[in-house]
């Protein structure tokens, strides 16, 4: 997952996490990436409530908790980049969907997103979709079966 003011999330690809067996889907794996689940596996996917963990080059970073129902975002989950920057609130199909709050940039940024998108305060912002996508009012495009 990717967040961006400006740019679409684009790229990706698989990560393993051998202890769960489990697939998971990471948009810039590098070759020292690795990721933990502590929930179950259906399909080879994320399935149930759990905490999922992501590390680079050995340190921990972005930090997943609450529900997927077959590899995606489902109902109320919180995602942490860092210490400054998080979501908390609701998810549909992977991306943010009914009330949640961000705080990113020293800011916070609470309200009723669809689609991946909010605007408040005359500000739009996306997670997991492109921008754009959200200043058009578009609905979110379809995203292939591996993401």
């Amino acid at each position: 997952m990717q967040i961006s003011w400006t740019t679409p999330c684009e790229g990706g690809g698989w990560l393993f996490d051998t202890e769960a067996g489990c697939r998971m889907w990471d948009w810039h794996p590098g070759p020292e990436d690795k990721v933990a689940w502590s929930g179950s596996c259906r399909d080879d996917l994320k399935h149930g409530a759990g905490v999922v963990q992501w590390s680079e080059h050995g340190q921990a970073i972005d930090r997943f908790e609450g529900i997927y129902r077959f590899g995606r975002r489902e109902g109320f989950g919180r995602y942490t980049w860092n210490d400054a920057h998080r979501f908390e609130g609701n998810y549909a199909d992977n991306v943010p969907d009914g009330y949640g709050t961000l705080q990113i940039a020293g800011q916070t940024l609470a309200g009723n997103w669809h689609n991946g998108c909010l605007t408040v305060g005359g500000r739009v912002v996306a997670i997991g979709v492109p921008r754009a996508s959200c200043m058009a009012g578009e609905d979110r495009p379809v995203r292939s079966a591996q993401q």
